[in-house]
């Protein structure tokens, strides 16, 4: 009975199909292809549309203008299925059925002529899409007007063609024309004019104007989401394009979020044999390769190939798969895959595209790179050569494509030894990169930035791997990589640091207003940080996306921001000419070695400038695991490590001897041969060297480095231009003091602590405590010799007459150290413990059962750094926090978020203040990072565990120099010194001056 009942009820629907009439199987057409919640159902589209042409003929003939508008969407549902050959009779024999019976200055012929235009272009048949876009913006605009939607269509689809050709300008005029008729006649929701942004969106896209894309696709995607819901194959879409902008930016989290969401979203509402599904496959797929995770991209990608394969046949969709299985195999050097790949891909696109086309193009490269990785140098460069200029022409000089194009034919030089054509490659290809991070960097957050030089670290390890194999490098090719690095290095701490101040600077009150409410809101997100994971709200991801809105928001709306990018065009001649006539400037580098493939090699070296020489020098050092063995031998902890490297002089341990001079070999002596006439270096460090004391460093048995040279260590040599003259007499202006903090109290006085902010000074008792500042066990030990520091440190002021204020005991308070936000002194001294914690373990975070402090298992290395102040113990020992309390731990994220522009030093008379993760070229991140980023000038940290008594004589000697009219610089040397004659370095020599 079942099965009876079931036939019949088909006999039905196909009764009913049978008899709809032609405006009934019309409006079922366009429903099918317009409604965005059921998606674009082009195979019941198509089979519509046939039966609409003959209901048409049958109800109207052949010689109507319905019969035409059938035709015209049946020729639509051809294209689709890119059948271009059945498809463009239909056109035509639609169009002349409108012009016999219509004219040509009727709307209906005018979209029929619009109709050919986005057939040409489906077709990329670009110079024939062109005129016949021009031909219906003419008609449109003399039979509709101006003020029409038709008219603004037009505009937008000429818009769209000119953002394929590379001809931005022309496109965005024809965008901008677009919007302002949209915006007289059509809503902010309504489907034409949330096109129109996309469109705009996407010309700065591929304009890779990034900056001016991701807000316009912002509020398109919002504006598609009231208009449409989030359950409809428009949001989807919307979703999917910004994270294509998302990949393109190398914000590859982002993507994968929104690509993931999206795909959610065509599972509910199509078939998983629908092209569109394939297509989010397929970028979900390419996600998964960049994560390095082969086997899910291999199946994804297949998936996709297969639905392409079934619904469009070997069409766009299907090459787009074979190319990324190509580049996947590519990865995975099974070149032979890969090729095979390639060469089917570049035969169907011949026949999809032609040979003028920018994806006939890719496949070039992509075969080229096959032959250049497997050392078929002569199969490889007429392929580069063939695609260049096709992608120069059709994306333009500063795409990403043709930035990939000119160094891979670099890269091919460089292995085939033929420098005087890949010198002009590598040129070309760093200022590309230069211009376009000028162009995008601004406006990215702090997160982003990192994510943006960490995927061009490539391209600067590929030049510098060029100098470095050659015996004589040419001058160009140096000149270029100092140059790049000069822009470069600590160029996300630099910028960000310079936006915030310009921002705190800036009278206008709703960008403060904005300041405040990131401020405010990131202060929420670390008391959540402070707490177990189990106990923090269950948005918090959530309140980290509106967060980074928010940085982004502000970025944008500095009018001062786009001035601080003087500071990352400075060039090598900007620094040689601010150089001392005997100083030199070394700005050492690391970078993964290229030869012919990547290998495991990390190379150091230094490029040298001086005064008198435009060109720098380049001076290859060594391995790094070179480097990493001398330290390992050395050693387990910070204490044996300085007593093998720095106490050699003092010592009859032998071996520490032996390991001091072969630090100072590897590491410096190569360099003295560049600059034997020189008195003061001005340097700036690179990866592991970053943990060494350079100024402590053997020369031999009776000399170290800063007896021979007056050093200054910066976090890039650019700041030798940015440096402020001191005075010539300086006289410190006022000082506040942290010492001598209560780090166990309890949760009452903890409690009473929040109402004890404006504490006066309390008596101290000179009593010293030989414990280093370090933590013993799961708590804090109190530092009694803080007092005494803090105490003859104020009294060396007062007596100068020199205003000064000190916190100590309960005082000392981060709650106090954040109330100077705003409003900082000259000088802040704190002297307590600090903390730098190595990255946990992905399996020590999982098993955590809230039995240890949050602050050993953050991801953050801003939360694993900081300084212990009153209180501390508390939350340290793993107990959870007191709402509404600070909790004593002043980690450098927070640090980082307050407004010490005021403060020309700060001095972290601590344990390992200087130490945190060394990131690419960003440097340390940790404290000094915190501090710097806070608008600090000059700071004096600390690369491992500091006695008590000891740093307070170098601090108050220092501060004794300052006193006397010697600068901020010479005073901290002086004080070394004098310090040198009656201790080991290991006493002293912890400490550094970093601008």
């Amino acid at each position: 009975m079942k099965i009876i009942v079931l036939l019949c009820s088909l006999l039905l629907l196909s009764f009913f199909v049978s008899a709809q009439t032609w405006k009934e199987l019309n409006t079922e057409f366009k429903r099918l292809t317009n409604n965005s919640n059921l998606g674009i159902e082009y195979e019941t589209a198509f089979k519509i549309a046939e039966k609409s042409v003959e209901a048409a003929k049958k109800e109207f003939g052949e010689s109507d203008s319905n019969y035409a508008t059938s035709l015209s969407n049946l020729a639509f549902a051809y294209s689709f299925y890119n059948n271009f050959e059945k498809s463009k009779p239909l056109y035509i024999q639609a169009q002349e059925i409108r012009k016999r019976i219509l004219g040509e200055m009727h709307p209906d012929y005018a979209s029929g002529i619009q109709s050919m235009g986005d057939f040409y272009y489906r077709k990329d048949e670009k110079e024939k899409a062109e005129a016949f876009f021009i031909q219906a913006i003419n008609l449109r605009k003399k039979i509709l007007g101006e003020n029409h939607p038709d008219y603004a269509e037009s505009l937008t689809s000429l818009g769209q063609l000119y953002t394929d050709m590379s001809l931005y300008t022309k496109g965005n005029t024809l965008f901008i024309e677009a919007r302002e008729i949209n915006k007289k006649i059509l809503t902010e929701s309504d489907p034409g004019y949330v096109e129109n942004l996309n469109s705009l969106a996407l010309l700065y896209t591929k304009s890779v104007q990034y900056e001016k894309a991701e807000p316009i696709y912002i509020i398109a995607k919002d504006a598609t989401r009231k208009l449409f819901g989030e359950a409809g194959t428009r949001y989807a879409k919307s979703l999917s394009t910004l994270s294509e902008l998302y990949g393109a930016m190398f914000q590859f989290d982002k993507q994968e979020k929104m690509l993931v969401q999206a795909i959610d979203i065509y599972k509910q509402v199509h078939s998983e044999t629908h092209p569109n599904y394939a297509g989010m496959l397929y970028n979900l797929a390419g996600i998964y390769s960049r994560k390095k995770e082969y086997e899910k991209a291999e199946l994804l990608f297949v998936k996709a190939m297969e639905i392409f394969k079934a619904a469009q046949g070997k069409s766009t969709g299907y090459t787009a798969c074979l190319n990324g299985l190509g580049i996947l195999f590519m990865v995975k050097e099974d070149y032979k895959k890969a090729e095979s790949y390639f060469l089917e891909s570049r035969e169907l696109k011949i026949k999809l595209f032609g040979k003028q086309n920018s994806e006939y193009a890719i496949s070039l490269n992509n075969l080229a790179e096959v032959y250049t990785a497997t050392g078929q140098y002569q199969k490889a460069e007429p392929l580069y050569f063939e695609a260049i200029p096709i992608i120069k022409k059709n994306r333009g000089e500063n795409s990403p494509s043709y930035t990939a194009l000119i160094s891979n034919l670099a890269v091919l030089y460089s292995n085939t030894n033929q420098v005087a054509k890949a010198v002009p490659l590598f040129i070309e290809q760093s200022n590309t990169l230069i211009k376009n991070l000028l162009k995008n960097f601004t406006v990215l957050s702090e997160r982003e930035k990192g994510n943006y030089l960490d995927i061009n670290a490539s391209l600067i390890s590929l030049s510098n791997s060029f100098a470095y194999k050659l015996k004589k490098v040419p001058a160009a090719i140096l000149m270029n990589n100092l140059n790049q690095q000069l822009v470069f290095k600590s160029l996300s701490l630099s910028d960000t640091k310079n936006i915030l101040l310009s921002i705190q600077q800036n009278p206008d009150t709703l960008l403060n207003q904005l300041l405040k409410k990131w401020q405010a809101d990131k202060s929420i997100l670390t008391e959540q940080y402070s707490l177990p994971v189990t106990s923090r709200r269950t948005d918090i991801h959530e309140m980290e996306i509106n967060i980074e809105g928010l940085e982004k928001e502000l970025n944008r709306k500095s009018a001062e921001f786009r001035n601080q990018q003087k500071s990352i065009r400075i060039s090598l001649q900007d620094v040689r000419k601010n150089l001392e006539p005997n100083e030199v400037a070394i700005e050492f580098v690391n970078f993964k070695f290229y030869n012919k493939k990547w290998t495991n090699s990390t190379i150091y070296a230094a490029y040298i400038l001086n005064k008198n020489d435009s060109v720098p020098v380049f001076v290859p050092l060594f391995e790094e695991k070179q480097l990493q063995q001398l330290l390992d031998s050395a050693g387990n902890t910070a204490t044996s490590m300085v007593s093998s490297f720095y106490r050699g002089l003092e010592t009859k341990n032998k071996s520490a001897v032996t390991l001091g001079k072969e630090l100072y070999k590897l590491v410096w002596q190569p360099l003295e041969a560049y600059f034997k006439w020189v008195k003061k270096i001005s340097f700036s460090l690179a990866g592991k060297l970053h943990s060494i004391a350079f100024h402590a460093l053997q020369i031999d048995s009776t000399m170290i480095l800063m007896d021979k040279y007056y050093l200054q260590q910066y976090t890039s040599t650019r700041q030798v231009v940015l440096r402020e003259n001191e005075k010539k007499n300086p006289q410190p202006q006022s000082v506040i003091l942290f010492g001598d903090p209560s780090f166990t109290m309890d949760s009452l006085q903890l409690v009473k602590q929040k109402e004890y902010r404006a504490v006066k000074e309390k008596s101290f008792t000179p009593i010293y405590d030989s414990k280093k500042r370090s933590r013993d066990n799961n708590s804090w030990n109190n530092l009694s010799g803080t007092a005494e520091e803090v105490s003859k440190i104020k009294q060396l002021f007062d007596q100068n007459n020199i205003s000064t204020k000190s916190y100590t005991q309960s005082a000392a308070s981060e709650e106090n150290l954040k109330a100077l936000s705003g409003n900082s002194p000259q000088i802040l001294h704190i002297a307590t413990h600090g903390f730098f914690l190595p990255e946990p373990d992905k399996k020590r975070k999982e098993n955590n059962f809230n039995n240890e402090n949050t602050y050993t298992l953050a991801d953050d290395p801003l939360l694993r750094s900081g300084l212990i102040l009153s209180g501390g113990n508390y939350a340290w020992s793993g107990k959870t926090p007191i709402e509404g309390v600070e909790d004593g731990i002043a980690t450098a994220y927070e640090i980082a978020q307050l407004n010490l522009s005021n403060t020309e030093l700060v001095v972290l008379s601590a344990c390992e203040t200087a130490l945190g993760d060394v990131k690419g070229s960003e440097g340390v991140f940790g404290l000094q990072r915190a501090f710097k980023m806070a608008g600090v000038k000059k700071m004096i940290v600390s690369l491992w565990q500091v006695p008590d008594k000891e740093t307070a004589e170098l601090m108050t000697t220092f501060y004794g120099y300052w006193m006397k009219g010697k600068s901020i610089n010479e005073s901290f040397t002086q004080a070394q010194a004098d310090m040198r004659k009656k201790y080991s370095p290991f006493y002293w020599a912890a400490f550094v001056l970093v601008e």
